[in-house]
């Protein structure tokens, strides 16, 4: 019993991975079928191989009701199916453990490593319990299931002092009683002697049992607890947002009259006034925002799977159950409210959906592999935020988020104009969204509207904030005013997703159900509050009629009145020189007096230009070595080199800009590095050309450097004048 006990204890850290019944049907199973093997093979003396033979036998009729429950015949009777992921679960089950959201319930064949690993456990420690010479040495294999058991599980340490106390209590006891057993087969002879040394075993036990508990209750209250690394934290997971299409990139095309109109999403639950999220965006490269971050390592791009529900127990807000029939929509992302606690796909294609399913809690997003398409249902449980009333009383949030790039001056200025750096930080965000709405104005550049260009690149915004009057959609508006938050002080970030036209009752079906179309995508931003909350703002103005371009105010040039220099002081010689008949021989010998002052200013003009020479030669030196670089790549002497050359030329404009380029790093991570599609595409482009067995193709390299050339202009587009001339002279790409 005492084996029997350690082996409880060494399941108690798998429990948090499952939070569910048949994680203590199955592990109290393979224990049990595990300590019944020992004995028979104890009673019995079974070899080893008997022993091995009977313990897989076990595994294959015990394991599909235990640990693949879904699979059981009246869950009871092992299927073909069950026993085919019962196997396949032994060898590929370990690594979807570890890569999947928890708790994970009963969820596929993951039961299997707890089961599988329990029931050797307990088979070799009850054979080395009762036929070993070292019996103690049975506390080996629940020890190991219990280092498995914290390796494979989750970081948090719930749990860890309970089972640390009672996995000490259950292996101190099995010691004490071994002992025992050992001095009473030595002293059979002398009961007397047996009698008090048992006692002395008892008493000593009981105290090393006392102070073990002491010293490690004290030690876990008193001592802190460093942060625990598991093999769930150091894995990435399985699906990337950088490998899809940002959903504002191609927001524009929601609003084409042919698809409008046309319904995308049926939402039945949807509270009144609120929106549907479709994904959160916090990485923006100044052309692009997108989910995640661009070099893979933030938070918000990991994705995990997401089979049997989340704890949001400590998440602000309301909760709220949505149905979801998809039928226009068709992308990746799955739309959703708040942070998700549990999702369930209906329909024909629930099986597939449930196992491609992936959520990042971070942001609240979901994606599905498969991508939805029309026809898939599912109904999602989440906490959705409340808002806010007076956005003034808001206090600024600690999250980290992807770095972006420095506001525009042009942008800066606005703000500054709307909302004085010398206000509390709620009273300008409250003011810079109030600017929006009074400001803005909204067309999405169809043929009936006013011109209105698409994009939210840094140039897209600086053109919003210049124009008057002001024209934009959610694509621009959100960008910039989560441009502006974040330089407020505020952590922001933008949603994409449906808002329903509460004047529209078309939007109602007959059954309740909110009937969102295509012309309602849009866009908002969300910021964290001090309290952690993430609150959702819309900044975009209310449709309204636009009002006539204002003409642009001349500039009135006034000429500069001249400046007459006062009179000389003439003295009695100069009356005397004025005089034409005197003196007439000593003032044609004489220099003109507009000749010496042309010969002046020409000699002052000619040391500042030699003085600004010798400043700007190395500058120029500078210039002149890349134009020299780039001339001798361009015209390398195979196709080859001029196709690394280009990739080459790229790499440094990017590191003169800024971007941290590793000279080792590989071409797809250098564009990594950089972000955007335009250089991931070039650097698989380059790959194919140099690797390709029959060499690149007629023309390519000329290809190549026009690519190059583009994404060069793109990487200064939205910089300054004076960030493009100090790239200009950047010794970043001659430093090796």
């Amino acid at each position: 019993m005492l084996v029997i006990a350690m082996l409880a204890a060494a399941m108690i850290p798998w429990w948090p991975v499952y939070e569910s019944e048949a994680f203590v049907v199955a592990a109290s199973v393979a224990i049990l079928a595990g300590a019944a093997i020992g004995v028979l093979g104890a009673r019995f003396r079974w070899p080893a191989w008997r022993t091995v033979v009977a313990m897989f036998g076990a595994y294959l009729v015990l394991g599909v009701p235990a640990a693949v429950p879904g699979r059981a015949l009246g869950g009871v009777l092992p299927t073909p199916q069950g026993i085919v992921e019962l196997l396949a679960g032994a060898a590929l089950s370990w690594k979807q453990l570890v890569t999947i959201a928890v708790p994970v319930g009963s969820y596929q064949a993951l039961l299997v490593p707890p089961f599988l690993l329990g029931l050797v456990a307990s088979t070799v420690a009850i054979t080395i319990a009762l036929r070993s010479r070292h019996p103690s040495a049975a506390v080996v294999p629940p020890a190991l299931l219990l280092l498995a058991g914290i390796a494979l599980g989750v970081v948090h340490a719930a749990y860890g002092v309970e089972t640390g106390l009672a996995f000490l209590v259950a292996a101190v006891a099995w010691l004490v009683r071994v002992g025992i057993a050992r001095r009473r087969a030595i002293t059979t002879a002398r009961p007397v002697e047996a009698a008090l040394a048992d006692a002395r075993r008892v008493l000593g036990a009981s105290v090393l049992v006392a102070v073990a508990l002491v010293g490690a209750t004290t030690a876990a209250f008193a001592l802190p607890v460093p942060h625990r690394s598991v093999v769930r934290a150091e894995l990435q997971p399985p699906f990337e947002p950088e490998d899809h299409e940002s959903p504002l990139a191609g927001f524009r095309s929601a609003f084409d009259p042919e698809v409008a109109d046309r319904p995308m999403l049926a939402v039945d639950g949807l509270p009144t006034g609120w929106g549907i999220r479709i994904a959160t965006l916090d990485t923006y490269d100044g052309i692009v925002y997108s989910v995640g971050g661009s070099d893979r390592t933030a938070e918000s791009g990991r994705f995990t799977r997401v089979p049997y529900r989340l704890d949001q127990s400590a998440a602000y807000g309301e909760r709220v159950e949505v149905e979801v029939s998809v039928l226009g929509y068709s992308d990746v992302w799955v739309p959703g409210i708040g942070r998700l606690e549990r999702i369930t796909f209906e329909g024909g294609r629930a099986e597939l959906l449930a196992d491609g399913f992936f959520y990042n809690d971070v942001t609240g997003t979901g994606a599905v592999q498969p991508g939805l398409e029309n026809g898939d249902h599912f109904i999602a449980s989440s906490v959705a935020p409340l808002g806010a009333d007076d956005l003034s009383a808001l206090k600024p949030g600690t999250s980290v988020l992807p770095a972006a790039p420095e506001l525009p001056d042009k942008l800066a200025r606005l703000l500054e104009q709307w909302a004085p750096a010398s206000d509390e930080p709620g009273e300008r965000l409250a003011a810079m969204i109030a600017g929006f709405k009074r400001e803005g104005y909204v067309s999405h550049g169809l043929e009936d509207e006013r011109p209105s260009r698409s994009g939210h690149a840094l140039d897209r915004l600086v053109e919003l904030v210049t124009e008057r009057p002001m024209i934009g959609d959610g694509e621009q508006y959100a960008v910039a005013a989560a441009l502006m938050a974040r330089r407020i002080g505020f952590p922001a970030r933008v949603v994409v997703g449906y808002l329903p036209d509460q004047t529209d009752p078309d939007d109602e079906t007959a059954g309740g159900a909110t009937v969102l179309v295509g012309g309602e995508l849009q866009a908002w931003i969300e910021v964290q509050t001090a309290d952690g909350r993430w609150l959702a703002i819309d900044p975009n103005p209310e449709p309204r009629e636009i009002p006539e371009q204002e003409p642009d105010e001349p500039t009135v040039v006034s000429r500069p009145q001249s400046a007459l220099p006062p009179p000389a002081e003439r003295t009695p010689v100069d009356d005397l020189d004025a005089d034409p008949e005197l003196a007439l021989d000593d003032r044609d010998g004489g220099t003109e007096p507009w000749l010496a002052v042309l010969l002046g200013v020409l000699t002052t003009a000619g040391f500042v230009i030699l003085g600004l020479a010798v400043l700007v030669s190395p500058f120029l030196a500078i210039i002149a070595a890349k134009l020299r670089r780039r001339r001798l790549r361009r015209l390398a002497p195979t196709p080859v080199e001029r196709i690394e050359g280009g990739w080459q030329e790229f790499a440094d404009t990017a590191a003169d800009y800024g971007y941290a380029i590793r000279p080792n790093a590989t071409r797809a991570e250098q564009a990594a590095t950089v972000g955007g599609l335009g250089p991931l595409v070039l650097a698989a482009v380059v790959d194919r050309a140099v690797f390709a067995p029959d060499g690149p193709s007629d023309g390519a390299d000329r290809l190549v450097w026009d690519s190059v050339g583009e994404l060069q202009q793109r990487l200064g587009a939205p910089r300054t004048r004076w960030e493009r001339l100090r790239a200009a002279i950047s010794l970043a790409s001659l430093g090796g």
